[in-house]
């Protein structure tokens, strides 16, 4: 039997408390991650999974939606703490994820502080480093879009881009469920594409996101916001 959860993972962010949601989804065979929290926060993810009775030992695969720092940033330190684990990632963002390419938040940074004004570049200038302070780690399996992993009840790759180039969103068959990464959120209530600010292309983001109501879902996994068992189809309809 298949179980699917999420770890409700909060964090402070200048005295303000965030809250994201790594899911898990395991059998007596395999155990798979997606997506894992920004760095150094390993230690609170496994603390979450043993009070869900979940030993992170059966760890055998993650699977990287993006590139951005709370998806992928305690990345690394789960590949050296259970080096056995496969890293999986679209054909795009595992050149960002394995530093092949310099990724395009870092990109676009740096071209506004060069074209920044002198009382914006100290504020670029941390941002900037706390992309460049990102862990790359390299990409085992590189997907495509509709492939499937044959693992824990069947795991199809869903290409969603907009929030970024190559994003992926996973669709677990047996349960019918999606784990939407940031093609999706869930606030107040309701389904919404992640915010305007943080999205490459928004108009592309809601063209990924309605194109998901052909999908039977039962449920959605959203890494901002949680489960959401609502009117799905409708809702993404109206996106």
């Amino acid at each position: 039997m298949t179980t699917i959860t999420t770890l409700k993972l909060d964090y402070d962010n200048n005295g303000r408390i965030f809250t994201v949601y790594p899911t898990l989804i395991f059998d007596e065979h395999e155990m798979v991650m997606i997506d894992c929290g920004y760095p150094g926060h390993l230690p609170k993810i496994q603390e979450l999974a043993l009070m869900q009775g979940i030993d992170l030992k059966r760890l055998t695969k993650i699977i990287v939606t993006h590139n951005d720092i709370d998806h992928m940033g305690a990345l690394g330190a789960f590949k050296r703490e259970y080096p056995h684990i496969e890293i999986i990632a679209s054909h795009l963002q595992a050149q960002y994820i394995s530093g092949e390419q310099t990724t395009i938040r870092l990109q676009l940074a740096q071209h506004a502080y060069k074209q920044a004004q002198p009382h914006r570049r100290s504020a670029l200038k941390k941002l900037i480093d706390i992309l460049t302070s990102v862990e790359t780690v390299s990409v085992d399996q590189r997907v495509s879009d509709q492939q499937v992993i044959d693992a824990v009840g069947g795991l199809k790759i869903i290409y969603t881009p907009g929030h970024l180039p190559g994003h992926i969103s996973v669709y677990h068959m047996e349960s019918r469920s999606l784990i939407a990464g940031d093609a999706l959120v869930s606030e107040f209530g309701k389904l919404e594409i992640a915010h305007q600010k943080s999205n490459l292309d928004s108009d592309l983001a809601r063209k990924s996101a309605r194109s998901l109501a052909q999908l039977d879902i039962q449920a959605v996994y959203c890494y901002h916001g949680g489960k959401y068992t609502g009117n799905i189809k409708e809702e993404l309809n109206s996106l």
